[in-house]
């Protein structure tokens, strides 16, 4: 006897411009599955997410959920569907209770926040965030642990489909088994899932089915264990991609970044770390290690306490972000949404939002110059130039992720930072990303990243720095490295600590 699926969606189709976003999709979901959603960005995977969360009114289609049908356009119960958004929903001025608690129509017209501290603080150690009290500002979280407590509202809902879009980004391979563990228990509870995913590893660990769709159509369903991982990405590109394949040793000169005994209290060190010029070095560790903070004093968002910084044989006080620029150096923030973007300006003017002062040497901008150079930026980061007069929120988050990137590299700096530098960025686009900065690296530039993506570190890096409990683990080149041992390292650390 055939079971009723818990939803579906009929013939949904949603036009911007002349443009499909997506192309009369119809899929269903099973009570208590979890299915893996892939595709390029730009496939229409979060559009659809959009679509059934109420956010955005289709021009044709039909969702059914729990055998009711849907007004679509309107939001949806969030008892019925609750979407876990890859682009942070969480409101930094109110406490993480009021985050988890907002929407719910369980706590009924008058809202005493104190009868629901015992449920919150249980939704906190589920996800794994039981340090967190649930009158703490959301603002002073990291993004990791807002994605965390995103999350848990997730749970909270209660709701029968739960939508997680890139819900792992973010987050340390540890943490990321906390996320599972909570799914699968979920999912014994009845509870379906979608999981929006570039992780193709995560997508074969934790899903029963896959859903792909490019350019806006659904191209397949198929059950996770009857998919190879080539043919996963091959229906996602439309065309076969060479992995696998053993890059060459980069030649790099001489040291350009030079840390000696560098330290902020409570975070990491005294440690040493370098980085030669056009060398590419990933920075690893959990959450809370040091290896991002390090990324981030070198940006001059976290001055140090004490130690030693050199840039180019110059000594760098780097206590501000102007301070890093002065040196030539450019960040690029984890956060595209909060922090690497005006995601309301148009691409062009965000690319080129950098280099204003160059493009106005006598106080107006030049218009031709600023069109050209945005031009050239959208197209060394493969976003369509045409579009250039969009607003940043119409892409999607991997092609903002692009211009944050094509913004950074603008100035043309002599030490770009990354922190989670293809966060949401589909597998055919990380490897035009790659090539376009390893060119930038051949030129001379340096490149030192922070990552929480052994797939990324593994492909990107010439060498890798691990970090544990605020000390450096190991520095070994990318042919030593394996993700078993740099799991090793950022999970336990190491007696054996490189010279």
């Amino acid at each position: 006897m055939e079971t009723q699926p818990i939803l579906q969606a009929n013939n949904i189709s949603k036009r911007y411009g002349g443009v499909f976003a997506l192309s009369d999709v119809s899929f269903s979901l099973e009570t208590g599955e979890i299915l893996g959603l892939c595709g390029e960005n730009g496939a229409g995977k979060s559009t659809l997410v959009k679509v059934m969360g109420g956010y955005v009114k289709p021009e044709e289609g039909e969702l059914i959920v729990d055998g009711k049908s849907i007004e679509l356009g309107k939001r949806i119960d969030p008892s019925l569907i609750t979407i876990v958004h890859q682009e942070l929903s969480i409101l930094p001025h109110l406490s993480v209770l009021d985050n988890i608690m907002i929407g719910m129509q369980s706590k009924g017209l008058i809202y005493l926040r104190g009868r629901y501290v015992a449920r919150v603080e249980k939704y906190l150690k589920d996800v794994g965030l039981d340090h967190v009290s649930p009158y703490q500002l959301a603002e002073t979280l990291s993004l990791a642990e807002r994605q965390l407590v995103e999350i848990a509202r997730g749970l909270a809902s209660g709701a029968k489909v739960l939508l997680l879009d890139e819900p792992t980004a973010t987050l340390s391979e540890a943490e990321i088994e906390k996320v599972f563990a909570i799914m699968r228990k979920l999912k014994a509870a009845g509870t379906t899932m979608v999981i929006i995913s570039h992780r193709l590893d995560e997508v074969f660990a934790i899903t029963d089915r896959v859903t792909v769709f490019r350019g806006g159509r659904h191209i397949f369903t198929k059950r996770t264990q009857e998919v190879s991982s080539a043919e996963l990405v091959t229906a996602m590109l439309g065309h076969e991609v060479k992995r696998g394949v053993q890059r060459p040793v980069r030649r790099v000169g001489d040291t350009f970044v030079r840390c000696r005994n560098v330290a902020i209290t409570d975070s990491f060190g005294p440690l040493d770390f370098d980085c030669a010029k056009g060398e590419i070095v990933a920075l690893v560790g959990q959450l809370g290690s040091g290896a991002d903070g390090l990324l981030r004093t070198l940006a001059g968002l976290s001055p140090v306490t004490s130690g030693h910084i050199e840039i180019g044989g110059q000594t760098a006080s780097l206590r501000s972000i102007q301070d890093a620029e002065r040196h030539h150096i450019s960040y690029v923030p984890e956060d595209r949404a909060g922090k690497g973007a005006f995601l309301e300006a148009p691409i062009g003017q965000n690319l080129t939002s950098r280099v204003l002062s160059d493009l106005a040497p006598q106080g107006v901008i030049h218009a031709e110059q600023e069109l050209k150079l945005a031009r050239d930026l959208a197209e060394a980061f493969t976003v369509n130039p045409e579009r250039n007069g969009d607003a940043v929120s119409t892409l999607s988050g991997g092609n903002q992720q692009k211009v944050v990137l094509g913004k950074a590299v603008a100035t043309n700096p002599d030490v770009l930072l990354l922190n989670e530098p293809t966060r949401g960025v589909d597998i055919g686009a990380r490897a035009d990303i790659y090539d376009r900065l390893r060119q930038r690296a051949d030129e001379g530039l340096s490149i030192i990243f922070y990552s929480t993506d052994l797939e990324e570190i593994l492909d990107f890096a010439d060498r890798i720095v691990t970090v544990f409990k605020g000390s450096l683990v190991r520095s070994v080149p990318r042919s030593e490295a394996t993700q078993e041992s740099i799991l090793q390292d950022i999970l336990h650390g190491n007696s054996e600590v490189a010279a």
